[in-house]
């Protein structure tokens, strides 16, 4: 039996269009593409640089009878959105659908041991990713009155409880900002028609990559391991899109051990 022939022939997000950053990793922005098109989606597949691993998403979400698009460029660039925008309006349609899931990189240090570049680029990877995504999906989805914009945010980034060694200042505070874009654009957009939420995992446990698909399908449990993982946290994601009745919310995922943003 092939993985389309276990799918309805519709979900709940049928005709919606997806644009997915950060997509071809082995954490939440792989399962999200996945769960979404589960549930009926075609999506675009970003990646910065990893092309290989893009198609292998793509693949996957082909085999479930959706639509897929690889577009490789950084999230964080607006000539590198505005083509990954046009490539999903050429290819797939008008996003209805964006999730921010590519970020900057966790690395605990103290802040005068963060040099000045990689500070600018862990925050343009959190809040300029997150900015550019919006802006150049919210005109259609205004037009259309229904649009879903979802960021990756972080268990406990404005008051972090952790040991100071633990401490990625520069990454913390990206997370902590894409709260409060949010959280304010959530209630600039509240009567277009267009929700935005993000969700906000502590420790992420990784499902192997040869599991992802099966596990998303539900031919395969996760018995044993720590919650949540990543595709807990895309389920959640697809929760938001499914739902018109939550905007301006950050959703936590904390698992068992609540106190850290996520290193996943």
């Amino acid at each position: 039996m092939d993985e389309a022939s276990t799918l309805p022939l519709a979900g709940p997000l049928t005709g919606r269009v997806a644009v997915v950053t950060g997509a071809a990793g082995r954490g939440i922005g792989r399962a999200t593409a996945l769960v979404l098109a589960r549930e009926g989606a075609d999506v675009l597949v970003n990646t910065h640089r990893n092309a290989e691993a893009a198609e292998e998403v793509a693949t996957a979400i082909r085999g479930m009878g959706r639509r897929a698009q690889v577009v490789l460029g950084d999230s964080s660039d607006p000539d590198s959105v505005a083509r990954i925008f046009a490539a999903a309006r050429a290819t797939l349609g008008e996003p209805a659908i964006v999730v921010v899931s590519s970020g900057a990189r966790w690395v605990p240090r103290t802040l005068d041991a963060i040099p000045p570049a990689d500070w600018r680029e862990a925050l343009a990877e959190e809040t300029d990713a997150f900015y550019l995504a919006a802006r150049e999906a919210l005109p259609a989805m205004r037009a259309a009155g229904w649009g879903r914009i979802i960021a990756v945010g972080g268990f406990d980034a404005e008051a972090w409880h952790r040991p100071p060694s633990e401490v990625p200042f520069d990454y913390g505070l990206g997370k902590a900002t894409r709260h409060w874009m949010v959280q304010t654009l959530a209630r600039q957009e509240a009567a277009s028609g267009v929700t935005v939420n993000a969700v906000a995992p502590g420790p992420v446990t990784r499902i192997p990559l040869e599991r992802l698909v099966d596990t998303v399908l539900g031919r395969a449990g996760t018995e044993g391991m720590r919650p949540p993982t990543q595709v807990d946290v895309a389920e959640a994601i697809a929760w938001l899109c499914r739902t018109a009745a939550i905007t301006g919310t950050i959703v936590n995922l904390p698992g068992p051990e609540p106190g850290a943003v996520s290193a996943s």
